[in-house]
């Protein structure tokens, strides 16, 4: 339909050949009345791997990406989070970090850093309290941009997925536990006031956007 919109398509796709390469498919569901597909991978690497989807260009002219990587419970590696929201002509809005989960000096931590300190086309931002407990100072947000930039982004993400995918894993220890800290960030992600109004906003009553958030994209561990 329009340049914007077959860029993160295809983006979604080469991140879905890396879930498929890395690890196995566990639960694939769809909601053809929201235009809704959700991918969820495991692997011995990583605990879940999440692809969510929401294509409503034809009634909305929006098309959502989310996807998420979660080490497993004994890996204080962090967590992969990226997205997309897309309009016809523009990007709404963008976001990807490594999100702290475990430790904040890890290797997998300080490469996102360093990758990330010198980007020109970085729109630093001020971020709600929710948002600093959670997401780290290199994390990655644009908005309002066009295919160029969007391109940029692209690329940054499947550079970093590379490289997460190769380097998750490695750091597991016998004894440890890092469910805490992997709650904490889907809880405060859930204090996101965004997330229910664009699900809203495309075509999710309020109780499926409710469920969304908290059963299928940031899903809690007892």
């Amino acid at each position: 339909m329009t340049i914007i919109f077959d860029q993160s398509i295809a983006c979604a796709k080469e991140i879905e050949k890396r879930f498929r390469n890395t690890g196995d498919l566990i639960e694939l569901t769809t909601n053809e009345r929201l235009g809704a597909t959700d991918l969820i991978f495991s692997s011995i690497r990583y605990r879940r791997a999440h692809i969510s989807i929401v294509d409503a260009r034809a009634s909305k002219k929006v098309w959502m990406l989310h996807v998420t990587v979660f080490p497993h419970l004994n890996d204080p590696g962090p967590i992969y989070g990226f997205d997309i929201v897309a309009g016809t002509n523009k990007v709404s809005g963008a976001f990807h970090d490594f999100s702290i989960s475990g430790d904040a000096e890890s290797p997998m931590c300080l490469w996102f850093n360093a990758k990330t300190k010198t980007l020109e086309w970085n729109r630093p931002r001020s971020l709600p309290e929710w948002a600093k407990q959670i997401f780290s100072p290199a994390m990655v947000a644009i908005g309002a941009v066009g295919p160029e930039e969007l391109e940029e982004f692209i690329k940054l993400g499947l550079e970093t997925l590379d490289f997460y995918l190769a380097n998750v894993g490695f750091d597991q220890q016998d004894v440890a536990d890092y469910h805490m800290a992997q709650n904490k960030y889907c809880r405060y992600q859930k204090q996101n006031p965004h997330t229910p109004r664009v699900l809203i906003n495309l075509g999710f009553t309020e109780e499926e956007a409710r469920s969304f958030i908290h059963t299928k994209i940031f899903p809690e561990i007892s």
